[in-house]
């Protein structure tokens, strides 16, 4: 006696169709339900615009923090310290907003903000003191 075996054909779900996310493409597709671009190539450059729009704005704020440590330097000319007018560091290009840190002195409690190695702290109305970068120990 032979065997005899049934094969039931099990009807899958459709694959739903979504539109591709790389909107320069915007193709309709179908695929598994998480698949979100139609290709490799349209995921690529999907990401590679994306990227490339955050690389520009942090671009421009690391040139206005390098802008504002070159101006700290060459104000400073060498010295430890020096005291200079608000309006001498807008003149030069200065921008106050940005910084790369904030650090209080232990000792006096002041507070400097600094663009990478070169800091400033308002000392009274329309001055500020520029230094040199704090040495761990000195902190």
């Amino acid at each position: 006696m032979k065997r005899q075996f049934v094969y039931l054909r099990i009807m899958a779900k459709a694959p739903p169709k979504v539109a591709c996310l790389n909107l320069g493409c915007g193709k309709i597709f179908s695929g598994n339900e998480n698949k979100k671009f139609c290709s490799i190539a349209c995921k690529n450059e999907y990401h590679n615009a994306k990227r490339k729009t955050e690389t520009k704005d942090i671009g421009t704020i690391v040139t206005i923090l390098k802008t504002n440590r070159r101006i700290l330097e060459e104000l400073l000319d060498g010295r430890s310290v020096k005291s200079v007018s608000e309006q001498r560091l807008l003149d030069s290009g200065f921008v106050f907003r940005y910084h790369t840190h904030i650090r209080v002195n232990k000792g006096d409690g002041k507070e400097y903000k600094f663009c990478f190695d070169f800091g400033f702290q308002t000392k009274s109305s329309g001055w500020y003191q520029i230094v040199k970068g704090f040495k761990e120990s000195d902190n």
